[in-house]
């Protein structure tokens, strides 16, 4: 066995830098460190990748919300509906199923009316009116007959009539000073109430009697004379009903054509999905002067490529589209200079009103005439672009995906060894430590004097 001398021991320390205080910990932490600088450099591509990748994603999600929204209005039943108006509160229009766009004119001669007749006056409601037969009713060709009792009051009478399966109604009123049973029918000239006495006086068959005759509703639709025993007219204009509420001293127009309201609403559902999609672009690639939110999607060519095919559609004629209406802009749809979209509402809703066909054809593609429709077109586009398994977007994602899969596995290989060599350290550095204090105490043996270096 050599002799460890203090010479030696001392040359060993000064070669380390470690002098007097010997302090391991520090030591093997700063080699450790230094090892672990790849693997920190390696978990910061890590990050750098999840966010690129959680940002495409999102970008993806924007873009599938938009597709939703197209392919709502690609549908062809969202141009179907039809609203009907009029030009006058003496017509009410109401669009109902088979109603066809059209304008139409109206004139209101006559309103249906039910007949009213009044009985002689009486003292009393409630009195016995001391009369024994019965009331005849004969309504659209079938009789009636209503009992009348001698003891029986214009209440019970009214009550009895009211009750008879007549289809009329009975009440008492009273003119301030006498009491007279009224009788009404149902509306329509065939719903005309004749009546016959027996053993009564009641007065109900005397012409004079009756206040208000049954009549039909009658008017004159593009010149056409129409009746109704109702003031609902259904059938005159095909797919309406009309609601008569009074006549009128001239013609009333009534309007039917594409619905507006929904089909606005899903279009301008339209216009803040595609400015969603491309603020969300913009953010994740940088736009302008604005820096990407992930530095490693700067100008990234998947979202840049897929914003320019979504702008190069809206702004694009559509081929085979009716001659008034070729782009969306004719519609009301524009493309700002920032690529968002505006919606002119009052510009749309003319364009609906003026030619609803050709707007249709902008949206919705129609095999009859080649007309491609935008919406249909650009669900596509998505489709290949974002959503597709093997998309431009997709693959991306897949890219980064797999970066970091690759990444991981050399992140634990390095970390499995930079902990087996802080093992080795620990261990040296032990064992070195066990030497020192060796050389120390055969120091001490021989008489060393001073400070053991």
């Amino acid at each position: 066995m050599s002799t460890i001398t203090a010479s030696t021991t001392s040359s060993i320390l000064s070669a380390l830098n470690l002098g007097a205080t010997f302090d391991p910990t520090t030591i093997i932490n700063s080699l450790v460190t230094a090892e672990n600088a790849p693997i920190t450099a390696l978990q910061t591509q890590e990050t750098a990748n999840s966010s690129a990748s959680t940002t495409l994603t999102s970008f993806v999600s924007t873009l599938s919300a938009l597709q939703t929204a197209a392919s709502t209005l690609a549908d062809p039943t969202q141009f179907a509906a039809l609203a009907a108006s009029s030009s006058s509160s003496s017509v009410v229009a109401t669009a109902t199923t088979g109603a066809t766009a059209g304008s139409h004119t109206v004139q209101v001669t006559a309103l249906a009316q039910g007949q009213t007749t009044f009985s002689n006056p009486e003292s009393s409601s409630t009195a016995g009116l001391g009369m024994s037969g019965s009331i005849g009713m004969t309504i659209n060709g079938k009789p009636f007959s209503v009992p009348v009792a001698n003891t029986d009051s214009l209440a019970a009478i009214a009550a009895n009539i009211s009750s008879s399966g007549a289809g009329v109604t009975a009440s008492v009123v009273f003119d301030g000073s006498q009491y007279r049973l009224q009788v009404q029918g149902g509306t329509g000239a065939a719903n005309a109430i004749s009546f016959n006495e027996s053993g009564t006086s009641l007065g109900l068959a005397t012409k004079a009697n009756t206040y208000q005759a049954a009549q039909n509703a009658a008017a004159t639709i593009d010149g056409i004379a129409v009746t109704s025993p109702t003031n609902q007219m259904t059938g005159a204009i095909a797919g309406v009903t009309l609601a008569l509420t009074s006549t009128t001293s001239s013609p009333t127009t009534v309007t039917v054509q594409s619905s507006s309201t929904a089909l606005t609403t899903n279009i301008q559902s339209f216009v803040s999905a595609y400015n969603a999609t491309v603020a969300a672009g913009h953010a994740a690639a940088g736009y302008g002067t604005t820096a990407a939110s992930v530095a490693g999607l700067q100008s990234d060519p998947g979202i840049e490529s897929t914003l320019h095919q979504m702008s190069a559609l809206i702004a694009s004629l559509v081929p085979n589209a009716d001659s008034t209406v070729r782009t969306l802009g004719d519609v009301g749809i524009t493309l700002g200079n920032d690529g968002t979209l505006t919606l002119d509402s009052s510009k749309l809703t003319s364009a609906l009103a003026t030619d609803p066909t050709g707007v249709e054809r902008l949206f919705v593609t129609d095999p009859s005439t080649g007309a491609t429709g935008v919406m249909s077109t650009l669900s596509t586009m998505v489709t290949s672009q974002a959503t597709n398994k093997g998309s431009a977007l997709q693959s991306e994602i897949s890219m980064y995906q797999t970066r970091n899969t690759s990444l991981a596995t050399q992140v634990t290989s390095m970390q499995a060894r930079v902990a087996t060599y802080q093992t080795q350290l620990q261990t040296e550095f032990s064992n070195m430590d066990q030497t020192v204090n060796t050389e120390r105490s055969l120091y001490q043996e021989v008489g060393g004097s001073g400070t053991f270096m």
